[in-house]
């Protein structure tokens, strides 16, 4: 029966990703077959503490396995739960007299180990068939405790470590051989780790010293082990998933079971503190809830005090379509110092009559003495009608003009990506991405003047990091001539690193978590400095996410002008914070890019002299963007640097003339 800290501790830190290993059938078997899995010197730790413990291994553990793609981009399942429990036990019986999962003698035990395994996770990308060896990364994460025979937890940690290697891939195979040593490494990197963590605990040293000495108190039946995840009363079981999307696991708010362990008379009494974040994502994500459509709303709950809050939950009030689809109370539990706790509740949307705006309020709710924050509103669109089904009235940005414009820069360079799909199928689309890019790639061409064989279009599939490379690394550098000016228009997801705010694109072939398969914006200016680019504008309408482990409680910010010489560069961004960037349904396009590709043909020249200046557009596309998306109830603001009001060069070019 697993307490309910030892799941929160997981749901705090340790982010489950099933991105797996690979081992040749041989070594399925038995370890002792395989030399992959022979002995590493170095972890021979011994405490021998005269204790007799009984190991409790969550069924994350013992049916842990480990999901990866192969070279052919298929997915392979891989269970190492054998290497993952004998690895465990046989660690913990160098730090106990006795360890296993079953008594192995006729007293009772001093204490349980309880174990529950988290982050899963293999950096590795194999492209395709070929005779190459890749380099490979496992990371695993684990939550384990000890408890006395009174109940009492004596240690309580979260562990994580990495394993690197080489893998090789075959021409004639989907197979990859050589990750079961990187494995092998992080179990038993794992394993050593917690048995250092629990052989030198303070608390459990006393009690084996007081046992030793014959003061210790007489040992008490424990309750038999739980055999199965159901039937553990406050153990969220923790599924397997090929999910990358999530930095932490969502834990269903529908779960009620409490722990005995978590109860109130055995929480301290203190000062506690509570924050939260929620997150509304509609099904179809063009930021319109309609009728019968699922959307689900995401809560991260955070206690920033220094004691337990009790009885905290969350009280959901609103549009009756909205709150009618949902519990009205959802419960959370006890929330210790310092966690974090992530909930997720799923609706469909009820009747509408018509299309109108509506609110959620989100609020926290706790016991007396709780210092609470004030509720969350969300102001969205409610329809009757599925947007896909409405008639679209404004695609006319899609229309190029007749006759190529009056601007000729037969120097310039346009790059224009657009990735909304992605190859792995967790990863959220991101609506007209790739018809964004198509469009803008024509632009640069008939409305900027650019020839055609100096501007690239690179979308969807055609979109692999390796590409997105060649085109800043590669073909970039071939457009010779004299000092140049570069457009770079990208339309998709983006990562924002917690730490230092740099901006990674996401590849077709990338995900959230896998800071390895990103491509950051400082490598695309470092790509344009080698260059003969001079000049920069960047065109960016992108979707923006937090980085894997990023703090909540820290507010993490966009940096876009990370390089140390930004006097010929400027930024369009339409999203400057970290949310969805808004699909413009009506359009067809996303919404800053529609209002791009509207400026560009002349609504965005403000002082009608009819040339349309990169600040003007900025400008128009700000204004635009910000009063449409309101319209809607949501929120987007543009990002212009420099912006108006500064001195720089870059705000008088000229991106189009109509006259």
């Amino acid at each position: 029966m697993f307490p309910r800290f030892i799941v929160h501790m997981l749901h705090s830190k340790l982010r489950p990703s099933w991105q797996g290993l690979m081992v040749a059938a041989v070594c399925l078997g038995s370890l002792t077959g395989c030399h992959f899995f022979g002995q590493r010197s170095g972890l021979s730790t011994n405490y021998n503490l005269p204790l007799t413990v009984q190991l409790r291994l969550d069924q994350s553990v013992t049916g842990a396995t480990l999901d990866y793609r192969d070279a052919c981009g298929q997915t392979v399942s891989l269970p190492i739960h054998p290497q993952l429990e004998q690895a465990v036990e046989k660690r913990m019986k160098r730090v106990f007299q006795r360890a296993g999962t079953r008594a192995e003698t006729a007293e009772a035990p001093d204490g349980i180990v309880e174990v529950a395994l988290g982050l899963r996770e293999i950096d590795l990308f194999v492209p395709r068939k070929s005779n190459k060896s890749y380099p490979a990364t496992a990371t695993l994460g684990i939550a384990f405790a000890y408890q006395d025979q009174a109940g009492n937890v004596l240690h309580s940690k979260k562990l994580q470590t990495s394993a690197s290697g080489e893998v090789e891939a075959k021409a004639e195979s989907c197979d990859i051989a050589g990750l079961a040593y990187v494995a092998q490494e992080a179990i038993d990197k794992l394993a050593e780790g917690m048995a250092e963590q629990l052989g030198t605990a303070p608390k459990i040293r006393e009690v084996a010293q007081l046992k030793k000495s014959g003061a210790a108190p007489v040992a008490k039946p424990l309750t038999p082990p739980v055999e199965s995840a159901e039937a553990a009363p406050g153990l969220a079981p923790t599924a397997p998933s090929t999910s990358q999307t999530e930095a932490v696991p969502i834990q269903s708010a529908t779960s009620t079971n409490r722990s005995p362990l978590a109860s109130a008379q055995d929480l301290p009494i203190g000062p506690s503190k509570l924050s939260f974040r929620t997150i509304l994502r509609d099904e179809n994500r063009n930021q319109v809830l309609e009728q019968a459509e699922t959307f689900t709303v995401e809560f991260e709950v955070k206690n920033e005090g220094t004691a337990p809050a009790q009885a905290v939950g969350i009280g959901l009030t609103g549009h009756p379509a909205i709150v009618g689809a949902l519990k009205p109370w959802i419960e959370v539990g006890v929330i210790g110092p310092g966690e974090i706790r992530r909930l997720s509740v799923e609706g469909k949307l009820g009747a509408v009559a018509d299309l109108e705006q509506a609110e959620l309020v989100c609020t926290l709710q706790a016991a007396e003495g709780v210092e609470l924050p004030s509720a969350k509103k969300f102001l969205v669109a409610v329809s009757p009608d599925r947007a896909d089904e409405v008639e679209v009235l404004s695609v006319d940005v899609d229309q190029l003009p007749k006759a190529p414009g009056k601007l000729k820069q037969p120097n310039a360079v346009g790059i224009a990506i657009g990735v909304g799909s992605f190859r792995d199928p967790a990863m959220p689309p991101v609506k007209f991405a790739a018809h964004d890019a198509e469009i803008m790639g024509k632009y640069f061409y008939a409305v900027l003047g650019i020839p055609a064989n100096r501007v690239k279009v690179v979308t969807d599939t055609q979109g692999l990091k390796d590409d997105l490379v060649e085109a800043f690394e590669q073909w970039l550098p071939k457009q010779g001539g004299p000092p140049t000016i570069a457009y770079i228009y990208m339309s998709g997801r983006a990562v924002v690193d917690a730490e230092s705010g740099a901006v990674s694109v996401v590849p077709y072939d990338g995900t959230l978590t896998s800071s390895g398969r990103t491509l950051s914006l400082p490598r695309v200016q470092r790509a344009l400095a080698r260059s003969s680019i001079k000049k920069a504008i960047f065109l960016l309408d992108l979707s923006l996410d937090p980085s894997s482990g990023a703090d909540s409680s820290r507010p993490t910010h966009p940096a876009w002008d990370q390089q140390d010489n930004e006097e010929g560069v400027m930024w369009m961004v339409g999203n400057g914070a970290l949310q969805e960037a808004h699909a413009y349904q009506q359009g067809q396009h996303g919404l800053f890019t529609y209002y791009l590709l509207k400026g560009l043909r002349g609504a965005g020249d403000l002082d009608k002299n009819g040339t349309v200046m990169a600040g003007e557009l900025c400008a128009y596309v700000h204004g635009q963007v910000d009063a449409v998306a309101r319209q809607f109830g949501n929120q987007q603001e543009p990002v212009c640097r420099p912006g108006a009001g500064e001195t720089s060069l870059m705000r008088s070019v000229p991106l189009s003339k109509l006259k």
